[in-house]
């Protein structure tokens, strides 16, 4: 059986899943609500299944609808890609360069690396997102971003996976704090009443001594972003690799970094389709990547980011 629909119905039933009744859909798309529904009755003849169980006073999606629902957001993202590119390449003569980059090299490092990039290949938009590793492999492979920077690779005929960064983990310490008269900071010593915990997004741990690190809990937690901000409020103590300390310090004067007495790391991958185009592309990228960690490698940091080819 062959199903034909339209995106403006297919648009309309995502809204109202979302946001549980053809009422506040219409609000939401500022259409009436005999609109709303009739563009549901029209995508459940064209598909052939029902959509919604009617059998309660709450629309609720049938599997069929649950199903279609999570189909529908990956086609209507990939709307927005196509629009976009194609509004960008009308502007600009090009496609916006789209990064997806895990938290932990986002603060300002990420950020660095493709302005020069930019700079030596040529000026375009560009978009840096907020990503897990593993969604960041996602993305790549999906097309949603061009290059991912993470902590995870995967066996994927479709993607190459190059290692470029290996960063220490290190202590980001308040001046205040008593750990920061030392030269480095035994995980043993840090008091779980000053800690405040990572949420690590990439959801995968550092590699090397880490068995001290498993035992520190702490009832504070931070994300990446708010993290420089938490340990400055409460004249803390956490742990970040090499990179991401050099760029909070950098902005919070306040804080030092020092090194672990006991060695962990990350390494870090730049993921790109593999094909020709994206393979010359990815070398010019690991180039910047390459010159913005160089930038970094100074004073404490020269022993704690080691670049990898």
């Amino acid at each position: 059986m062959k199903r034909n629909f339209n995106i403006h119905d297919l648009r309309i039933f995502y809204t109202v899943v979302m946001t549980g009744s053809t009422r506040q859909a219409a609000q939401a798309m500022h259409l009436t609500q005999p609109a709303v529904s009739h563009a549901i009755s029209r995508l459940e003849q064209a598909t052939g299944v029902q959509l919604f169980d009617r059998s309660h006073k709450t629309l609720r999606p049938t599997e069929a609808g649950q199903y279609l629902y999570g189909e529908a957001k990956f086609v209507l993202d990939e709307l927005v890609r196509i629009d976009e590119a194609l509004h960008s390449i009308e502007q600009f003569g090009g496609r916006g360069l789209r990064i997806a980059s895990s938290p932990a090299l986002a603060l300002s490092y990420a950020p660095d690396a493709v302005r020069r990039y930019l700079d030596a290949h040529g000026t375009r938009p560009f978009s840096i997102d907020l990503e897990s590793s593993v969604q960041a492999i996602s993305a790549v492979d999906t097309m949603r971003a061009d290059f991912g920077l993470g902590a995870v690779s995967q066996e994927n005929s479709r993607l190459m996976f190059r290692p470029f960064l290996r960063t220490e983990v290190m202590a980001i310490v308040h001046r205040e704090h008593a750990l920061a008269r030392g030269e480095v900071v035994a995980v043993a010593d840090i008091r779980p009443d000053s800690y405040v915990q990572p949420l690590w997004s990439d959801y995968v741990m550092p590699q090397g001594d880490i068995a001290e690190s498993m035992q520190l809990r702490s009832g504070m937690r931070a994300h990446m972003s708010l993290l420089a901000g938490t340990v400055c409020a409460v004249r803390g103590v956490s742990m970040v690799n090499a990179l991401s300390a050099a760029d909070i310090t950098a902005a919070y004067p306040d804080l030092v970094a020092l090194p672990l007495a006991s060695r962990q790391w990350f390494d870090f991958v730049l993921i790109a389709r593999n094909e020709a185009a994206s393979r010359e592309s990815a070398e010019h990228l690991l180039q910047a990547l390459h010159a913005a960690a160089r930038q970094r490698q100074q004073g404490v940091y020269a022993r704690t980011v080691q670049l990898l080819a």
